[in-house]
């Protein structure tokens, strides 16, 4: 009996390990300050949990093929925080980095253009699967911020880069502004 349980225990902690390395979970986060942009978005609200974005995101992406538009890279634009507003009533955008200025031009309803100017970011880099990003990246970049004497300053932008079918690269944008006493 006691051989039985620790053969589960060990099985157990080998598909543990096995996922979180998977998903990226012993992966480096690259973190740097620096000024971004002008940063030109097409995307659609969400309302909801954050997780759903996807099919939002997806259409934005369809819309921009569609139109000959490159979606240089996907986003989600994170605005509220998940630890203070309950899941159903997150707000959040997504869509696609675009290089035209969609300001003058029609767009479906639903659809909005916002240019973000060159402004300060800190940068995080993670090759893990964004859904573990809230764990993984997010205390990482606020320790970032803390320690370099900035604050946090704005909704988190997270890209997203499809590579090949199995692999994807993330980038972290959170704005910051610098102390006014630094």
């Amino acid at each position: 009996m006691k051989a039985m349980i620790a053969i589960t225990l060990i099985g157990v902690v080998t598909l543990i390990v096995w996922l979180v390395a998977h998903l990226g979970g012993f992966d480096h986060v690259s973190l740097e300050a620096k000024d971004i942009g002008p940063l030109r978005l097409v995307y659609k609200h969400h309302f909801g949990a954050y997780h759903k974005i996807e099919p939002v995101i997806e259409e934005v992406e369809k819309w921009a093929h569609a139109h000959s538009e490159p979606c240089t890279q996907s986003f989600g634009e994170y605005i509220d925080n998940p630890d203070t507003v309950d899941e159903d009533r997150l707000n959040s955008n997504g869509g696609c980095i675009v290089i035209a200025d969609w300001s003058r031009k029609t767009l479906p309803e639903g659809f909005t253009y916002r240019e973000i100017p060159k402004r300060l970011f800190v940068v995080a880099g993670f090759d893990g699967a964004p859904s573990i990003g809230p764990i993984k990246v997010y205390p990482k970049a606020q320790q970032f911020i803390l320690d370099q004497h900035l604050k946090p300053d704005g909704p988190v932008i997270e890209t997203y880069e499809t590579q090949s079918e199995h692999a994807g690269k993330t980038r972290y944008f959170f704005p910051a502004a610098r102390n006014s006493s630094s």
